[in-house]
């Protein structure tokens, strides 16, 4: 960055540096931008969200990293298998393109490696607030070594992920719940499980019960897999005083399956809870700053599109970003990123219902060759280019179908 009158500038400055603002950092330094990223923690740390759709794989790919995620040892996937109540509905998700498990410590490290390759600069530090000039945001305050600094931007870019920083600061909108609040998820990573046999011993594993009764298995490691038992919030606070009696719970009730496979396994760490999966922030874009990733919009923990867009809206976002710096009007660039963003995640937002809502319908429209492709690919992650597809409607019409009759119930 610059120094001018005592400030430093950066054309970009970005709020943390896992993969949605290592990915715009990285996009920006190709168009020539100076950047900083603010991140406030130490890699690794630890994020749910282990699977990667193929859509990320390829992502990896075009960043030169598919020989560091082999060497890393990160399993390869497969797919998603899908196990119904009485396994008798079960479906075979393949993948769109050869992605990976992941540890996400590691993983978001590598790409932060990748980023500062390309010329990111890095401070470790807390932002505490925007600077703004009238309307318009110029900057941010961060806290490093217990010293306040200021940093001066031609676009302030949050990717704080679930901390949401703009919209707590009342620059961005405020959070808004979205659909599956009546779940929590309870996690944890244990080593010993019993997985398939070769070559689908790293497929990602749905176990389904009922409606918000069930339970994720994810390899992560060679010899490490991820647990999620996932049961409805009135359950988890009338039985369960904690993520282990959740996922006991699990065990006992949501398929032999569960059981057999964990009856040697061993839990590394402490397990977790999560609830209110889906949220989503309006506006996310403005004068001077914009959101990206989970800092504006999160839809759920499981279907491991997470990943996936925050590092396709870190891509999206520098394109926009950089006709701002060059000089353009604000508002054409950033409305046309957000509408982008929002019509891709929608169309995710609604096939995700769909599942929670109809899981053996879903496997049954797996069976139908004229969907199979386009759901195939839109559990891939491309969910921002389907103009003229047919699956996005089927699960649309679907899902407005049964908003209405709840609303008349």
């Amino acid at each position: 960055g610059s120094h001018m009158n005592g400030f430093t500038h950066y054309d970009v400055v970005i709020i943390g540096s896992g993969p949605a603002g290592s990915l715009c950092g990285i996009e920006c330094r190709k168009k020539g931008l100076s950047v900083l990223c603010i991140e406030k923690e130490q890699f690794p740390r630890f994020h749910i969200g282990e699977s990667l759709t193929g859509n990320a794989g390829q992502i990896i790919r075009d960043l030169g990293l598919a020989e560091d995620m082999d060497a890393a040892g990160f399993p390869d996937k497969p797919g998603v298998n899908v196990i119904g109540s009485l396994s008798k509905n079960e479906f075979f998700i393949p993948i769109l393109a050869p992605t990976w498990q992941v540890r996400r410590s590691d993983f978001d490290d590598m790409i932060k490696r990748k980023a500062v390759e390309h010329g990111v600069e890095y401070k470790l530090g807390m932002v505490t607030d925007v600077i703004k000039d009238g309307e318009k945001v110029v900057g941010a305050l961060y806290k490093a070594d217990g010293v306040e600094h200021q940093v001066r931007s031609k676009v302030l870019v949050d990717a704080s992920g679930q901390n949401t920083f703009l919209s707590r600061k009342g620059v961005a909108g405020k959070r808004q719940i979205e659909f599956f609040s009546q779940q929590i998820a309870s996690f944890a990573h244990y080593k010993g499980v019993e997985r398939d046999l070769p070559p689908f011993s790293t497929n990602t594993t749905i176990l389904y019960s009922k409606q918000y009764h069930w339970s994720w298995i994810i390899p992560i490691s060679p010899d490490t897999d991820s647990l999620g038992v996932v049961i409805p919030k009135d359950l988890y606070y009338k039985e369960c005083k904690n993520p282990d009696d959740a996922i006991a719970w699990g065990m006992d009730h949501i398929s032999p399956e569960l059981k057999r496979r964990f009856k040697n396994a061993e839990r590394q760490g402490d397990s977790q809870s999560m609830a209110d999966f889906s949220y989503r922030i309006e506006p996310f874009v403005g004068d001077g700053w914009m959101c990206i990733g989970d800092a504006h919009r999160f839809l759920d923990p499981i279907f491991s599109y997470g990943v996936s867009f925050a590092m396709k809206e870190g891509i999206r976002a520098a394109e926009a970003i950089a006709q701002v710096v060059a000089g353009q009007d604000w508002k054409a660039p950033f409305y046309a990123y957000r509408d982008w963003s929002n019509g891709g995640q929608q169309i995710a937002a609604d096939l995700i219902r769909y599942f929670w809502i109809y899981p053996i319908f879903f496997g049954y429209q797996m069976q139908n060759p004229d969907l199979r492709d386009e759901v195939i690919r839109l559990l891939g992650g491309c969910c921002f280019d389907c103009e003229g597809w047919k699956a996005p409607a089927i699960f649309r019409n679907a899902i407005e179908e049964y908003d209405r009759k709840q609303m008349a119930s």
